[in-house]
């Protein structure tokens, strides 16, 4: 099972706040899909989009991303197609506060993850509230394999035969919701690491988690970006 980033060199026009920076983001990809036809008419429809992104790096200390300064960010997803349209569109994008001036396109084939930790935040809606430290663990847990039994189901368009959950252990990194914001309102989400089973089901999910995000917001904010340790 394999993935496939896109490294994207970026210029950037003005200062963006960190709570700004992943909606910034996501609205430059959003200015690219609409340039091209396939790309398009996957913004526009419901379900997964099967991609997510990170933020810029390297990191700013005081959290505000200079301009006239380069950084890069990583888009990830399972679909080497969509990366390769979106590498020949995001060039073209007219933006007031960024602009991508070279790709790289990378294919990744995993071969033991042992461990996922979130660099984003995984958001989860429970009952109209973002679930918070306190919340139930083992909803949590299963609402975290079922997002990605289902990715796995749609996107090839087969089943998962599923014993028990791929995650052996959950442990939260942050002492307090962490809030980004988007379309006006705030998002609240939590870092978590993630060990992960031994067995074949298990690592194909753990991939999964690792091409498509966890969780929700994965493609509108970048929301659920993971890495690895193998």
């Amino acid at each position: 099972m394999k993935y496939y980033e896109l490294t994207c060199t970026t210029y950037l026009l003005k200062d963006i706040y960190f709570d700004d920076l992943n909606e910034s983001l996501g609205r430059y990809i959003n200015k690219s899909m609409i340039l091209d036809d396939g790309l398009k008419k996957i913004h526009g429809s419901k379900g997964y989009k099967y991609y997510v992104y990170d933020n810029l790096f390297p990191r700013e200390s005081d959290k505000v991303y200079k301009k006239g300064r380069v950084y890069i960010f990583v888009i990830r997803s399972i679909d080497k197609s969509l990366l390769g349209k979106m590498a020949r569109v995001l060039p073209l994008v007219k933006d007031s506060s960024l602009k991508v001036i070279s790709l790289e396109l990378k294919e990744f084939v995993p071969n033991h993850i042992s461990q996922l930790y979130t660099v984003t935040p995984a958001i989860l809606t429970v009952d109209n509230r973002f679930w918070v430290k306190g919340d139930s663990i083992e909803l949590l847990e299963r609402r975290i394999q079922d997002n990605l039994c289902k990715k796995y189901h749609d996107y090839y368009n087969g089943r998962l035969e599923v014993e028990g959950n791929f995650i052996r252990g959950i442990e939260i990194k942050n002492d307090k919701t962490i809030g980004i914001n988007y379309k006006n309102i705030r998002l609240m989400g939590n870092k978590f690491k993630i060990l992960v089973k031994e067995d074949e089901t298990s690592q194909k999910l753990a991939t999964m988690a690792l091409a498509t995000g966890l969780l929700e917001k994965n493609s509108s904010n970048g929301m659920g970006f993971c890495i690895s340790k193998w």
